[in-house]
């Protein structure tokens, strides 16, 4: 069950960077014409960055790691084991809060140059807060070393 929820949580990492670079680029083009289209992938941004909070929220009960922390002082000293258990769900959370809040001022706003305005600003600091917490070094280490 955990290695298929760490796929999930994976899988759904890339799909919000792949979303919310289609939603960057359709902001920047489109700020004179933005439809209900692009509303609706701003919605879609949404949906799968709160889906990956689930799947990170399942994993995060699960792992083997985060049972086996011991006390938070000692969680705190260890970098590896804070960025898990702190630094990691807490940057996530901000991610889905900043998600949340840009699908609403899309909604709202009153024409089109603020609708893309509002989804080019909203999805760089969500797009921001997940970059932040990917563990790339674990992705490039996968990639380089076979």
């Amino acid at each position: 069950m955990y290695g298929i929820l760490l796929g999930a949580h994976n899988l759904l990492a890339w799909a919000v960077l792949v979303v919310g670079a289609l939603v960057i680029a359709r902001a920047v083009g489109r700020s004179a014409t933005w439809s209900d289209a692009e509303t609706g992938l701003v919605r879609k941004l949404t949906l799968l960055v709160h889906l990956q909070l689930l799947a990170g929220l399942g994993l995060w009960l699960m792992s083997p790691a985060v049972a086996a922390r011991g006390s938070m002082s000692t969680t705190m000293k260890d970098p590896a084991l804070r960025r898990l258990v702190v630094e990691h769900p807490f940057l996530m959370v901000l991610a889905v809060i900043s998600a949340t809040l840009t699908g609403v001022l899309v909604k709202k706003a009153p024409g089109s140059a603020a609708k893309a305005k509002r989804a080019l600003v909203g999805t760089l600091v969500t797009l921001a807060l997940v970059a932040a917490v990917i563990p790339w070094q674990r992705l490039v280490t996968k990639w380089t070393v076979g």
